[in-house]
């Protein structure tokens, strides 16, 4: 099996492609007070980078990771001394502070990045992903309101689509959440997406690290697939997403075709004339699937004005008890597997 014909290899050595968004998303930002959660992970700067070059007015980039804010400020700017108003210390999960944080800076539009995303570590600490991936997301949306901001961009996962982890099931909540504290005054979406190439944690930067180290390459199955993207990529249709929305959307990219991990490696290997390297198949994690996919067999898949932007036209219900009750068993420090049926129940009753 070879890489889909629309797969470019020289995006393996760090190569971007051009961004996609159009006039009118063009618009949305000109001008505008952007915030960006999230700011200094690789969507997240990303975004910061391209508001910036939309000309936005202001972004304000929200952390609660010190030296990711300090990296973003020194690739930004050249320099990292943290003296910036647009450099902002917070924590999504403290209500109370993101309320004061979206009052204090008066964000036209919120792209909502922060999240966490590696799904074995989350299926051990699943009260992670429900404090950060739900309730966090649910702080930011609430402050959004709250605040009279017009729009708010929440990023999700293909991994919400039929979810079989924590991380998946957190992310659906997500979505679910968002869609609930929509508004006429402030037009709440997510995006789905899947793996970016070069983000931190992912699977192209252990790739080289092992290849440079002349270690065995792990990879969890022979026939395990995902669908990549670029980070310049991603976000631009981030952007262009926002102008679609109309509130309650579940917007997904195209991703293209899913390509085989070990076709990744190999083509990797090839353009960088690297050895070929001695491959290790450890096993399918808990949570994982063998390939992922971006829709739910219950969602009807609907194009847009965009071509490689869908709709996957979930219906809004209201997650107020779902949460509450997961909130308690947070709260009340239930056992991690607690936590897990939780997240999992909830997407259950979330989609009922």
């Amino acid at each position: 099996m070879s890489l889909p014909a629309h797969f470019r290899p020289e995006l393996l050595l760090g190569n971007s492609t051009d961004p996609v968004y159009g006039a009118e998303a063009r618009e949305l930002i000109r001008g505008k007070i952007v915030m960006v959660t999230g700011a200094g992970g690789s969507i997240g700067s990303e975004l910061v980078l391209q508001a910036k070059a939309l000309g936005a007015a202001r972004v304000c980039n929200v952390d609660t990771d010190e030296f990711a804010l300090y990296s973003l400020q020194l690739g930004m700017e050249g320099r990292a001394l943290l003296d910036d108003d647009d450099y902002i210390l917070a924590d999504i999960r403290d209500e109370s502070l993101m309320d004061r944080v979206v009052r204090a800076n008066a964000p036209d539009v919120i792209f909502h990045a922060a999240a966490h995303k590696h799904l074995p570590l989350l299926e051990r600490f699943p009260d992670a992903a429900a404090k950060t991936n739900v309730f966090g997301t649910e702080s930011v949306v609430r402050a959004a309101v709250t605040n009279g901001v017009s729009r708010v961009v929440n990023i999700s996962t293909d991994k919400a689509a039929s979810p079989t982890s924590a991380l998946g099931w957190s992310k659906k909540l997500a979505e679910q959440v968002a869609a609930s504290y929509s508004t006429d005054a402030t037009v709440i979406s997510s995006v789905r997406f899947g793996n970016v190439l070069g983000s931190r944690g992912s699977f192209l930067p252990t790739l080289m690290w092992q290849i440079s180290q002349g270690i065995p390459i792990q990879i969890t199955h022979k026939d395990v697939s995902r669908f990549f993207m670029t980070i310049p990529e991603a976000a631009g249709l981030v952007i262009e997403s926002s102008r679609l929305a109309e509130g309650g959307d579940v917007f997904v990219l195209d991703m293209g075709t899913s390509i085989r991990i070990v076709d990744l490696v190999k083509e990797y290997v090839r353009i960088s004339g690297s050895a070929d390297p001695h491959i290790v198949y450890t096993g399918l994690r808990d949570g994982e699937k063998m390939q992922e996919t971006c829709f739910e067999s219950e969602e009807d898949q609907s194009p847009t004005a965009h071509p490689r932007i869908l709709s996957a036209n979930i219906e809004s219900v209201d997650t107020t008890r779902v949460v509450a009750e997961l909130r308690e068993l947070v709260a009340e420090g239930a056992p991690a597997a607690i936590i897990r049926e939780a997240l999992e129940f909830s997407k259950a009753v979330a989609i009922a």
